[in-house]
């Protein structure tokens, strides 16, 4: 292990984050590139790195600013890499995959802290976000098996499934064995908040990496730190929530010093061939049923990436006025819901607005 992995930085869930190794098989960096940056608002020039490309299914872009900077692209491609290797369900071998199947892992840090975060998600959400869904999730088709709902046989067929589906839902906290090792009771599913967990991993590795300033983005979830060398802060867009594909933009938002993620229905989704019906992945943990739901995307920004990429799935669930309730009560967090009125115009909620 290298001394990163002792670089804590303590994350809004009340514990720390840990700064990922160089551990592991570089994967394919598109494009990575250092430069001087001259800033008009520091009076000496800093460097600036640059690295995109493809990781967890999707894309990433992460830019890091600092005179004692070191890192490269290679760094950037292996931290993400341990992370699959720890956390990822796509990857039949990674120690997550291993758990599910029933195996006995000794985690590694990445994978334990991982878990940690995953209690503490579970319990800040009063289980709206439910790890233990995972076999609901999995016959809905939002996890790496295929789907199996809706049924051929109609609602009736339907209902039978998701109930006998739910009698496995029972969450019971993992426990390390004296020798190290760990079983879970039950297939968990983490893709509420793993790719905002990974984001969190890669900023606080940079910043252990001599980064001054950091900007993080994997797959539309964000975490930045400081600001550019020109003193500007860092710039997300949020895409409108249109099924053809427009990327066009809602509006953009500033980001100081903290994270952001969204999730929304509106491509991520399971159509009934018979009834044309479209099923959201946004799964009601107390039914077991897409839940149905007024916001068509929710953004949420606050303190750490994994939080926002899970409160922003509890947003789904929650709805328009109960998503309001929960930012009032969580000062600490804002939200940008985009929802349509009843003539279908696209309406955008914004908590920092609201006070």
């Amino acid at each position: 292990m290298t001394s990163e992995v002792n670089s804590l930085d303590k994350g809004a869930l009340g514990r720390p984050f840990l700064a990922l190794c160089a551990l592991g098989r570089p994967f394919l960096v598109l494009r990575a590139l250092l430069v001087i940056s001259l800033g008009v608002a520091s009076c000496a020039p800093q460097s600036e790195f640059v690295a995109e490309g493809e990781a967890q299914g999707t894309t990433f872009v992460v830019r890091a600013y600092g005179d004692s900077l070191e890192v490269t692209q290679d760094d950037v491609a292996r931290w993400l890499n341990t992370y699959n290797k720890a956390a990822s369900a796509w990857d039949p071998d990674s120690e997550l995959s291993r758990l599910n199947r029933g195996e006995a892992v000794v985690p590694s840090p990445v994978l334990a802290d991982l878990l940690l975060v995953t209690e503490a998600v579970r319990t800040a959400t009063d289980s709206v976000v439910e790890p233990a869904l995972e076999p609901v999730l999995a016959a809905w088709g939002f996890s790496v098996a295929e789907n199996v709902l809706p049924t051929s046989g109609g609602p009736r067929s339907d209902s039978a499934l998701v109930d006998s589906l739910m009698r496995l839902v029972r969450w019971t906290a993992p426990v390390r064995a004296s020798d190290g090792q760990l079983r879970l009771s039950g297939p968990i599913n983490v893709n509420a908040f793993a790719q905002g967990h990974s984001v969190d991993l890669v900023l606080d590795s940079l910043r252990a990496r001599g980064a001054v300033a950091a900007f993080v983005e994997i797959g539309g979830e964000v975490r930045s730190f400081g600001r550019k060398p020109d003193g500007e802060s860092f710039t997300v867009g949020i895409e409108k929530p249109l099924v053809s594909g427009d990327r066009s933009l809602q509006l953009t938002v500033k980001l100081d010093d903290r994270a952001l993620a969204t999730s929304g229905n509106y491509r991520k989704f399971q159509e009934d061939p018979e009834t044309g019906v479209k099923y959201g992945h946004s799964i009601n943990p107390r039914t077991g049923w897409p839940a149905p739901t007024d916001v068509l995307s929710a953004t949420l920004i606050g303190p750490t990436c994994a939080e926002a990429d899970a409160f922003a799935t509890m947003a789904m669930v929650l709805g328009l006025e109960k998503t309001k309730l929960w930012l009032a009560s969580h000062p600490e967090w804002d939200a940008l819901l985009i929802f349509s009125d009843p003539s279908g115009a696209l309406q955008v909620y914004d908590s920092r607005a609201a006070y």
